[in-house]
């Protein structure tokens, strides 16, 4: 009877995707899982708890994809994480911008999505093959520029910037070649706030941020990556512009 008892355990494990995905491998030899920040994650495919429709294997840069994000009855949506570019989450949708430093080749993205019931969480993740395309560096100031402003300060990708430069009641703009077309209407802002402790991610409808958006943009670490997203409408036509900086200074 003994020698049953570690058969039986292993059943017990199996049977019970939550309890596995809550459970800190010492080894990480269990098939089908990958350890992240001392955390178990099970894969996303075919995973009945959390779906993400449709769930393909490619995706190339500098392309939006919308996916319908689907959470059984039992849980409901925590976290969400995406480590080469962004990915956010609007009630039953997400979207996903990739983003690589490569300019040839392949690269790899994760997608990490944890659940929550009341009694427990699922850990899920699905990897990506990503298509970067290809860049010469660098462009100082190119033909068609595009920037998102902030009060008068042009945020310009990929460099850092103050978290002074968010104040209180301060409003966000778009400007192409230098110029403010005031016939782009902001329907939609969307803040990323990514460093190795946390990925927080906010929406608001308008050109207004909310004060819990600049709250958490001044009270976040110092080498923060932040992302902006807006959404903007002119006439009929819509389209998306986003921006990505280091806030260089902020609490301890």
């Amino acid at each position: 009877m003994h020698r049953l008892r570690p058969a039986i355990l292993l059943l017990l494990i199996a049977a019970s995707p939550a309890l596995h995905a809550q459970t800190k491998s010492t080894s990480g030899t269990i098939k089908g899982t990958t350890k992240i920040n001392s955390e178990i994650y099970i894969p996303l495919r075919e995973r009945e708890e959390v779906q993400v429709i449709p769930l393909v294997d490619t995706l190339d840069c500098d392309k939006e994809y919308l996916f319908r994000l689907r959470f059984s009855a039992k849980y409901s949506f925590s976290e969400l994480f995406f480590d080469k570019g962004l990915a956010t989450r609007v009630d039953s949708f997400l979207s996903i911008r990739p983003r690589s430093a490569r300019t040839e080749g392949a690269d790899t993205a994760t997608l990490r999505i944890i659940g929550f019931s009341s009694n427990n969480r699922i850990l899920l993740y699905h990897k990506f093959i990503l298509l970067p395309h290809e860049r010469v560096f660098p462009v100082l100031n190119p033909a068609g520029s595009t920037n998102i402003t902030v009060g008068h300060l042009a945020l310009e990708r990929d460099m850092v910037y103050s978290q002074k430069d968010f104040p209180d009641k301060c409003s966000f703009g778009f400007e192409e070649n230098g110029r403010i077309n005031k016939d782009n209407k902001i329907t939609g802002i969307t803040i990323s706030l990514v460093n190795r402790h946390v990925s927080k991610n906010f929406y608001v409808k308008g050109d207004v941020p909310t004060d819990e958006m600049i709250k958490e943009v001044r009270k976040v670490k110092k080498g923060t990556t932040m992302y902006i997203r807006l959404d903007i409408k002119n006439g009929r036509k819509s389209k998306s512009v986003w921006t990505r900086f280091t806030l260089g200074d902020g609490g301890e």
